[in-house]
């Protein structure tokens, strides 16, 4: 059964939002009576019924609720947005549909854009959580600076790691603490800067690589999302 999203699924009637209305209605032929399946991005899964099969503001009344637990561990994404966000859409859309819990976009010294569109991000992350049919939405936090975000940590509880370009940085096989949350820094394109790489290691994060190659930012975090995941 297709998933729709509803942020509140606290009461026993729903009103879908308008895109959700016309695509349940319009583009899937659904009528009063069927039952269709919502998800709120806080664990909840509800089976509910079309009471008004508007296309506009379709109606629903809630039959059956499950509650889904969130992952004991996380994984939390704080990246440099590159200048071209189309390839952050792929990023959040792909990292999401592996399983990232947290999304930060940093301001770095070698960052080429300031301003994040958190609208239009949101739009991308419910999407790829109906497509791949979780029941947690990640969260989304605005750009911060870098040095602002580093001091806001509190590295005792996490497994720090922050991916550069460094012959000395270990692997994520080699760094990776099963037991903990984990937040990896990942830099703008030309990489995070000798005085950001020292300020992330003096509040305990490991340098890690990803490999001979090099990669570009989006890509790094899908990789590494990727290989992070099979750890948990």
């Amino acid at each position: 059964m297709q998933l729709f999203f509803h942020p509140n699924l606290e009461n026993n009637t729903v009103e879908l939002p308008e895109d959700e209305s016309k695509h349940c209605i319009r583009v899937l032929r659904k009528k009063a009576g069927d039952e269709i399946m919502l998800i709120d991005g806080k664990g909840n899964k509800a089976i509910c019924k079309i009471t008004d099969d508007n296309p506009k503001k379709c109606k629903l009344e809630v039959v059956e609720k499950v509650h889904f637990h969130a992952r004991e561990i996380g994984l939390h994404i704080a990246i440099a947005p590159t200048k071209n966000f189309d390839r952050m859409d792929w990023m959040l859309e792909k990292c999401t549909e592996i399983g990232v819990s947290e999304f930060t976009f940093l301001e770095t010294e070698n960052s080429e854009r300031n301003k994040i569109n958190m609208e239009r991000c949101e739009k991308i992350l419910i999407q790829s959580i109906k497509q791949s049919k979780q029941y947690w939405l990640p969260k989304l936090n605005n750009i911060i600076s870098f040095k602002q975000f580093i001091s806001n940590q509190n590295t005792t509880e996490l497994n720090c790691l922050m991916a550069w370009c460094n012959e000395n940085s270990l692997t994520i096989n080699e760094t990776t603490d099963l037991k903990k949350h984990t937040l990896l820094l990942i830099g703008p394109e030309g990489d995070f800067t000798e005085v950001e790489a020292k300020l992330a290691i003096d509040n305990n994060f490991k340098t890690i690589s990803l490999g001979k190659n090099i990669l570009r930012t989006e890509t790094a975090a899908v990789y590494a999302t990727a290989i992070i995941n099979n750890y948990y």
